[in-house]
């Protein structure tokens, strides 16, 4: 109650910093545009974080326009945009105390106070309850609302805690020197170039330290803090913290564990910049690539959701520029040539990699499937994060998934097969733009005549759950309504009597929904087949796959069959 009352007198206390207008077409030195276009632009491209142009000196940092709001520019600019006035026309800074007002003399003393500070550190760092201690965002705005007012005049006083908390693994100490340094970097929004430049010589060898001693039951609260610190922040302003972010965060320093939460907290300092920071997410992605084929599970769950915000700006809506950080159809054009001595291959394909890294060198067959691995974790990732539906480029992964994916629900499977059926079901519930209609279709047709009746029996599965959730853009094609008719009926005849049940259960489905009509055509094909003669039941070898029986010098499949109690046309 102390901490909020404090954070508030503190908030009450803040005084206002002065703004200007500014014109940003001017800044840009590019005309407004005719009509609005969303994404990255000529007139916006000033605000992204270029490593060529940072704001590392004092005349370059006293002259960078800084915007603080993420928002701004991406789909328009404000009517009146205004940003911070220079430092010369703000309140002054590093006030001495007989220049504060009564109140915040009270402050000044005691967190100029080294016994009171003690005292005060000591009671952060006690864990309340354990396993059930999480961030607290009074504590951050404690100490942002005290940097804040007061400029740097207590980080003497508290530069000592930070160094002996960063070193502490304890998860109440580890915390508490979290939320310090939130409130650190957000409260030092207004100081002078001088100033932040020390703090950040400070900073980084304290966040160094931090994250090679993180934790299980620290992880979270490192990736708050950065999280935290990035929000509503010009990443020119932090160039400092996204350099050391990236900084090697696949060390192998730690082990993978370590390796994992650093791409966390990496993660959520870059996934509040959103669009601004394209050459980070480049530099990144650069990174990453050579490294996707990671054994350790933990890295590779990580790896997949940092591919997703990597990926997150890249939409495709109306009146929107295409834009300037990473593209997936580019990177998965790439892996499908990595994926090919899989997709090539005729047999299963079995997970034989175990989660240790081996040394020396591995064939392109293991090398694949660790690949394949991470790759079925970022599109799981991405099926729940990202703004936009499956690529072309990642619907010609399906007929390597319809083959790898089981037949069963089983929590035995291994990870790849488990993955592999959850991710194709996610795909299956996407969106499908017109154009992909085509491809899909032959993707379907092509693994239906696939040797392996498992991969024939998830085509099936797939197609019900895809068809209903796009069923008027299918309902809108003619020709696709036709296509599916035959994939199905087709497979009604299958050899495999697991496919021609799963195809039934399809058709039936899709009558009782009208997206199919039992027409004559279909009627009389179906009469047909009931007129068929089965052969004599007789022992066959193991290897055959299809009774046949001969009929005017030709062996006709055993299509007969198709005559089962799942299905009755009448």
């Amino acid at each position: 109650v102390a901490i909020s009352a404090v954070a508030g007198i503190l908030k009450q206390l803040k005084r206002t910093h002065k703004k200007v207008p500014i014109c940003p077409y001017e800044i840009s030195g590019n005309p407004k545009p005719s009509g609005i276009q969303a994404g990255d632009r000529l007139d916006n491209q000033w605000l992204h974080y270029d490593s060529r142009s940072l704001p590392k000196t004092k005349e370059a940092w006293e002259s960078c326009c800084f915007v603080e709001k993420t928002h701004w520019g991406y789909y328009t600019w404000p009517q009146t945009m205004t940003i911070y006035a220079p430092v010369e026309q703000q309140p002054k800074l590093g006030r001495k105390r007989d220049e504060l007002t009564e109140a915040e003399q009270i402050i000044y003393d005691h967190f100029s106070d080294p016994k009171f500070v003690e005292q005060l550190i000591k009671f952060l760092s006690l864990e309340d309850r354990k396993g059930k201690d999480k961030f607290n965002p009074r504590r951050f705005c404690l100490f942002k609302g005290l940097f804040r007012n007061f400029d740097d005049a207590f980080l003497p006083v508290l530069q000592p805690h930070l160094e002996r908390l960063v070193s502490d693994s304890h998860e109440s100490t580890q915390r508490c020197v979290a939320e310090i340094i939130a409130g650190l970097i957000r409260g030092s929004k207004h100081w002078t170039f001088e100033k932040v430049e020390k703090l950040w010589k400070l900073l980084c060898p304290l966040l160094r330290t931090a994250l090679s001693n993180i934790t299980v039951e620290t992880y979270n609260d490192w990736g708050t803090c950065i999280a935290t610190s990035c929000e509503s922040r010009d990443p020119r302003k932090l160039h400092w913290l996204f350099e050391l972010l990236l900084e090697s965060p696949l060390s192998g320093e730690g082990g993978s564990f370590v390796d994992a939460c650093r791409l966390y907290v990496l993660q959520g300092g870059l996934a509040q910049q959103e669009w601004r920071v394209p050459e980070l997410l480049h530099r990144l992605l650069k990174y990453l690539e050579p490294k996707l084929t990671q054994v350790y599970k933990n890295v590779r769950e990580r790896i997949g959701s940092v591919l997703t915000y990597i990926f997150m700006i890249d939409v495709s809506l109306p009146n929107t520029a295409a834009t300037k950080s990473p593209r997936v159809h580019e990177f998965t054009t790439r892996i499908l040539e990595n994926l090919k001595p899989l997709m090539e291959a005729d047999e299963e394909i079995q997970n034989h990699v175990m989660e240790e890294n081996g040394v020396g060198e591995q064939d392109e067959r293991t090398q694949g499937i660790k690949l394949l691995k991470t790759i079925l974790k970022w599109l799981m990732a991405s099926a729940g994060r990202s703004f936009s539906t499956a690529v072309t480029e990642q619907l010609q992964l399906l007929p390597l998934f319809f083959k790898i994916a089981p037949v069963e629900n089983d929590n035995s499977y291994d990870e790849l097969k488990r993955d592999a059926k959850m991710c194709l079901s996610l795909m299956s519930q996407g969106l499908l733009y017109p154009q992909q209609v085509p491809l899909v279709l032959q993707v379907l047709k092509q693994t239906a005549r696939s040797n392996s009746w498992h991969a024939r029996y998830t085509i099936l599965t797939y197609l019900q759950t895809m068809v209903f959730y796009n069923l008027f853009i299918f309902l809108n094609n003619e020709e696709a309504v036709n296509d599916i008719r035959w994939l199905v009926i087709k497979l009604l005849e299958d050899e495999q009597l697991e496919v021609r049940e799963m195809a039934a259960t399809t058709l039936s489905g899709l009558l009782q929904c009208n997206f199919l009509t039992m027409d004559g055509p279909m009627q009389t094909h179906f009469e047909q087949l009931c007129k068929m003669r089965l052969p004599k039941k007789r022992k066959r070898d193991l290897g055959s796959a299809v009774d046949t029986i001969p009929s005017g010098g030709k062996k006709i499949r055993n299509t007969r069959l198709v005559a089962h109690a799942n299905f009755s046309p009448f």
